[in-house]
């Protein structure tokens, strides 16, 4: 009877910290490398099994398996050259092998304490179980010994283990939760090209099959280019548009024999945050595939590209030539990425900048050509409103509408706030143009110039029309998160800025900066010479100009409750030494008119004998007493009664709601 070879892994201590422990810090990535050795085995089957309440993982292949002295001169022999030593290509499938080192075996460590194999050759079955602690242990022990014999474990062979290897990943120092499988799933489709019944090579986690779709954002692709035949990742394309059938433009980087022969697939997603995998991973990338696995997880930063269409890039590139036998070998030492000193690396990078100026270009072209269709058909009145347009100014505002499709935003409001914005600039451009060509109307042609002003009449109403919808907005937002508490300060910050929360007639206007000044200088000086009482019941007070008006506005605190009597004599301080600021002012003759807000109503309103003559001594200082809790309110049934008679005259009211409605529609 022959004499069975001890199990004998031969590795050194920094070896198995640098190339084991430490070499990968994720569960797929070490999986990959398992992966990657089915392949080469030749296996057409791949089962990963995850078992979350024991925290073990299971990689079971049906390929070649390994003798008993395979196992050890191959797998226990940390360095082995397989492309040196058995070929070029595997034996029964011909496959390019992806292992070059022979160091993947060892970053199972990475995650798990104990790795234990099954292998079957030829009915000869072979287990070995490698314990890092206990290595970690001998090695320590004799530093210079660089060979451990390992435990063998026949006993605990699989049941469902009939031809191939099964490797059993166990006492795991990453966390399984019920998410890993999918995520599992996903990371792998992202790492391998070559997964699916094209290579006969098929890979399931917990059952379910790896496919294409599971890269998790094919769905999202909306224009693809295509190098070589990609039909799977085409059919996974489910969201391309229509008419953009994908482009073969596998002529367009052929080397002609002189740089690396390359194939694969770029695609443009129609939002970038499709492009945002769960936990927040990245996947704005084009990968770098060797021998179909990933090799470089991302060329976007290499190529310096930072114009916009880089956030909706994705895709992956496929050249063996880079790992060519023989030849450097490129890859870093945890094998995810490229040496970018290498020569190699550059020519690569050439050929993809020229083919991505061409993307570049015809993107930003569909984009905005489709961005026009999706408008017309979305949004029925703005195609209308283009139609109606004359000359170089319809053909102006075809294009920019188009454009806004190739504007990254938020959310798909600021797009829409933006198409709103565009059709009002565009209705401003053709009145200027409108205006121009008066300079060539005789005397007689009087019509064209009403009809001129008419609508440039219209075109401020419909300004004003949303300048009212804003603030409308602004009102409903300020009722929903200002409560009593905080109302006062709240509004406090939002009155001397927007006026028209207490006179939908009143706007601040420019220029008034001086004379804003020194009434704020003399206001700050009366306040500091009331009395404590008084002091305290004040929030604040300012002053602005409006057109037409000098406004003084006064913030009392909602709880202090004061009479008329008492709001005169501290006006009228005030108000004086006001008026005189105000006399040497550039509009003299200005009206000053006085607001005091109030939380609730001076004591001589609750007595109808003594509200005629208050309400008539507030007059005569021109003052105005509003309510904190009627202020929010009144200013919205004021400024939505002026919209419902707005709607029945702006031309672009219709065309700016049907915006609306679809932005609703959108979230």
């Amino acid at each position: 009877m022959k004499l069975k070879k001890p199990l004998v892994l031969t590795v050194g201590l920094n070896v198995l910290e640098h190339l084991g422990m430490n070499l990968y810090s994720s569960v797929p990535a070490v999986l990959s490398e398992v992966v990657a050795n089915a392949w080469d085995a030749d296996a057409q089957k791949v089962c990963v099994e995850i078992d979350l309440k024991e925290s073990i993982i299971s990689i079971r292949d049906d390929g070649c398996g390994m003798t008993r002295d395979e196992f050890i001169d191959r797998f226990l022999f940390v360095g082995y050259k397989r492309r040196e030593e058995i070929g070029d290509r595997t034996p029964h499938f011909n496959r390019l092998p992806m292992g070059r080192k022979g160091i993947g075996k060892l970053s199972s460590f990475s995650i798990a304490n104990v790795v234990t194999v099954f292998t079957l050759n030829d009915g000869e079955r072979t287990s070995g179980r490698m314990d890092a602690t206990k290595i970690r242990a001998r090695l320590k022990k004799d530093p210079k010994e660089q060979s451990v014999t390992i435990d063998e474990v026949m006993n605990e062979w699989p049941k469902n283990l009939q031809k191939g290897t099964c490797i059993v990943l166990s006492e795991i120092g990453k966390k399984l939760t019920r998410g890993t499988e999918k995520a599992l799933r996903q990371r792998i489709a992202r790492r391998f090209s070559v997964i699916g019944p094209a290579n006969s090579f098929n890979v399931s986690v917990n059952g379910t099959e790896i496919t294409p779709s599971d890269r998790g954002f094919l769905d999202s692709v909306e224009y693809l280019w295509v190098y070589g035949q990609h039909e799977d990742i085409v059919d996974s394309c489910r969201g391309l548009k229509e008419k953009r059938a994908p482009v073969d433009r596998t002529a367009n980087i052929a080397s002609n024999g002189t740089g690396p022969q390359i194939s694969g697939w770029i695609g443009t997603v129609s939002n970038p945050k499709a492009l945002k995998g769960e936990d927040n991973e990245n996947l704005n990338n084009l990968a770098v595939f060797m021998r179909g696995k990933l090799c470089h997880e991302d060329l976007i930063n290499d190529l310096g590209i930072s114009e916009l269409y880089a956030n909706y890039l994705v895709g992956e590139i496929h050249c063996d030539d880079l790992d060519a036998d023989g030849a450097v070998d490129m890859a870093t030492s945890n094998r995810q990425s490229l040496k970018r000193d290498d020569p190699r690396f550059e020519v690569l990078l050439e050929v993809l900048r020229k083919e991505l100026r061409y993307i570049s270009n015809t993107w930003s072209e569909w984009r905005r050509e489709d961005g026009s269709k999706v408008l017309a058909k979305e949004v029925p009145a703005v195609q209308k409103w283009l139609e109606l347009q004359q000359g170089d100014v319809r053909k102006k505002a075809t294009h920019w509408i188009g454009r806004l499709n190739n504007i990254q935003v938020d959310n798909s409001k600021d797009l829409l706030e933006l198409m709103k914005a565009s059709v009002l600039a565009f209705e401003h451009y053709a009145r200027r143009n409108e205006v121009d060509h008066l300079d060539g109307l005789s005397d007689e042609d009087f019509e064209p110039i009403l009809k001129a002003f008419d609508r440039i009449d219209s075109l401020e109403l419909s300004y004003y029309g949303q300048i009212v919808k804003f603030r409308i907005g602004v009102i409903r937002k300020l009722e929903k998160f200002v409560n009593d508490n905080e109302r006062e300060n709240r509004i406090r910050d939002y009155i001397y800025k927007h006026l028209w929360l207490l006179d939908p007639t009143w706007e601040r206007v420019s220029g008034s900066e001086t004379v804003e000044s020194n009434v704020r200088k003399f206001l700050n000086e009366n306040t500091a010479n009331l009395t404590d009482k008084e002091r305290r019941g004040r929030i604040d007070i300012g002053y602005r100009k409006t057109a037409g008006a000098h406004v003084i506005v006064e913030l009392k605190r909602a709880e202090v409750r004061v009479s008329v009597d008492e709001l005169v004599q501290q006006v009228t301080k005030y108000r004086t030494g006001v008026r005189k600021i105000l006399q040497q002012s550039m509009y003299p003759d200005w009206p000053l008119e006085i607001v005091v807000l109030l939380g609730r109503p001076p004591r001589e309103f609750e007595n109808t004998v003594e509200l005629q003559d208050a309400q008539n001594l507030l007059a005569a200082l021109n003052v105005k007493i509003v309510y904190y809790n009627q202020l929010l309110s009144s200013a919205l049934n004021s400024y939505q009664e002026y919209l419902e008679q707005h709607a029945k005259y702006d031309p672009l009211y219709r065309i700016f709601e049907e915006i609306d409605d679809f932005a609703t529609l959108s979230e």
